[in-house]
């Protein structure tokens, strides 16, 4: 069953690489993109695969404002589904009544969003589903982080904040972190375990999942951000997010980071409701336009589930460049192991008669830069900084 040939949908975030692979999956079947985001100059606007690109403001800085402007472009330009990408996905959802209600935003209420965003309040619903988790407990000061005690190290970091950013590893009998506090943003923290880490993504419609790609943590940023993709089947990974899915009758993008504990078994870390790194599994043949239209359904109703092929190996190339060589990038990590990897893995990036992305890489990161010195930090935030989302109410 196919009904959604020829549609025009618009991606936020051009500057991602997640965005350029979601682009080229969506032109490969014959769908119109358009693609927007703060900064001018992105990978995604120079790919074949987009038809248009539109500089719109930053969301983070003036959601409102960004709001409206996208309601603008989806009449304007005729839009049939906006697919956001990064946490402006929080945004949008808490300002959907900017939208002409015949607009498609492809997203859950914010609500939901929200309590699964959240650090703390996605484990408390873990608690209420009667799923197992590390231990856990909400911080807001000083006070409250001394009295943590679960007689072993703990994770501790903010609800809202990103994988790779402020997390403190606290151990028994050492000085305390000084984090900062915020109103509205408390602190996780969160029992420390081992084990084999994996992340996952999913497409999802009214609490089913569509499409749906599961994938070891191997070469990553600071061993949080993958790096390099390659499919595993999991069934209890695929159980669990099957069953937060419909209990929260979840639409949109999400993605799960999940410990594999021979000891303690399977423990959710956390969730981040919207895309992530795994859409960058799926071929062109893999169909996954299909999922974000709900048309991989078969006569009788049933999901026809799509995966990523068995034997896919993809990199993020220049990620792998400025990261992966290094020793905290891999457990046991050596340069002849890193050339390995490099060479086999095909870059997401790279495409054979799709090259301006990749020629536009250096030109895409100096616009980065130049977001650095505007809001003073560091490559690796100032990549999302005008795009992320810290639980403030507007």
């Amino acid at each position: 069953m196919h009904t959604s040939e020829g549609k025009h949908v618009l991606i936020t975030f051009a500057r991602s690489f997640l965005t350029l692979e979601l682009s080229r999956l969506m032109a490969a079947a014959g769908h119109r993109v358009t693609v927007v985001d703060s900064i001018s100059i992105t990978v995604s606007r120079y790919s074949k695969a987009t038809s248009k690109f539109i500089k719109v403001p930053p969301p983070k800085f003036e959601p409102q404002a960004y709001c409206r402007k996208l309601s603008q472009i989806v009449v304007d330009e005729g839009v049939d589904l906006v697919i956001p990408i990064h946490e402006e996905t929080d945004i949008l959802a808490m300002m959907v009544g900017l939208f002409d209600p015949s607009v498609k935003l492809f997203l859950t209420d914010f609500a939901t969003l929200d309590t699964l965003h959240n650090k703390v309040s996605f484990q408390r619903k873990l608690d209420e589903m009667g799923l197992p988790t590390l231990g856990f407990a909400s911080v807001s000061n000083d006070a409250e982080l001394a009295a943590v005690d679960f007689g072993a190290p703990f994770a501790l970091k903010q609800s809202y904040s990103r994988g790779s950013q402020n997390i403190y590893k606290v151990v028994p009998g050492q000085p305390l972190p000084s984090p900062v506090y915020e109103d509205g943003n408390e602190w996780l923290a969160q029992e420390w375990t081992s084990g084999t880490s994996y992340c996952t993504y999913s497409i999802c419609h009214e609490g089913r999942i569509y499409a749906h790609a599961t994938y070891p943590v191997r070469y990553a940023i600071d061993g949080k951000s993958c790096l390099t993709f390659t499919e595993t089947r999991h069934p209890g990974i695929f159980d669990w997010v099957t069953k937060i899915v419909a209990e929260t009758n979840f639409t949109g993008q999400i993605g799960f980071d999940f410990i594999d504990n021979p000891d303690d078994g399977l423990r959710c870390i956390e969730c981040n409701p919207r895309a992530t790194s795994g859409i960058m599994m799926f071929r062109e043949h893999n169909r996954v336009d299909r999922a974000f239209f709900g048309d991989n359904v078969d006569a009788a109703g049933n999901v026809e589930l799509i995966e990523p092929d068995p034997d896919v190996d993809k990199m993020i190339g220049v990620g792998m460049l400025l990261y992966g060589w290094r020793k905290e990038a891999y457990p046991d990590n050596t340069l002849r192991g890193f050339t390995k990897e490099f060479r086999r893995a095909q870059d997401v990036i790279t495409r054979k008669g799709d090259e301006r992305p990749a020629v536009m890489l250096v030109p895409s990161y100096a616009a980065i830069l130049r977001t650095c010195m505007k809001y003073k930090v560091g490559l690796a935030e100032a990549f999302m900084h005008d795009h992320e989302w810290d639980g403030r109410r507007y």
